[in-house]
């Protein structure tokens, strides 16, 4: 699978005093949608790449992410490389992933902090 977007939404978060660490690369950003309205409609599915980890236990960071219809992930890194304006990414089992993308300086340093450590030799 090669799974090609443009995320217009980018994210870094932690809970748990960083514990849990996760960067989100959305193509669109969730849609508005009030689910406390009887009948409201599910969310439509939106490409992403979700890369967590959780120090608590292993820290391994995993890869979820969504083509547009399908979910799927539990996958860890094999090779990772960014840039200020692109993730390229492959997974265990041969998937790639590549990204465009902007967002803040603060956001992209701790970004860039939370792969180095599968980054290596791949960071660009």
């Amino acid at each position: 699978m090669n799974l090609l977007f443009h995320a217009k939404e980018v994210t870094y978060s932690e809970a748990l005093g960083g514990d849990i660490v996760q960067v989100s690369f959305q193509e669109e950003p969730d849609p508005d949608i009030d689910y406390g309205k009887k009948g409201a409609p599910l969310p439509p599915a939106i490409k992403y790449v979700l890369i967590s980890a959780n120090y608590e236990f292993s820290g391994i960071k995993h890869v979820e992410w969504c083509d547009g219809e399908e979910f799927d992930g539990g996958q860890s890194i094999r090779k990772v490389e960014i840039t200020k304006t692109r993730l390229k990414l492959v997974v265990v089992n041969g998937f790639n992933f590549e990204v465009t993308f902007n967002t803040d300086e603060i956001t992209f340093q701790k970004i860039v902090a939370f792969l180095s450590d599968v980054m290596g030799e791949s960071f660009v």
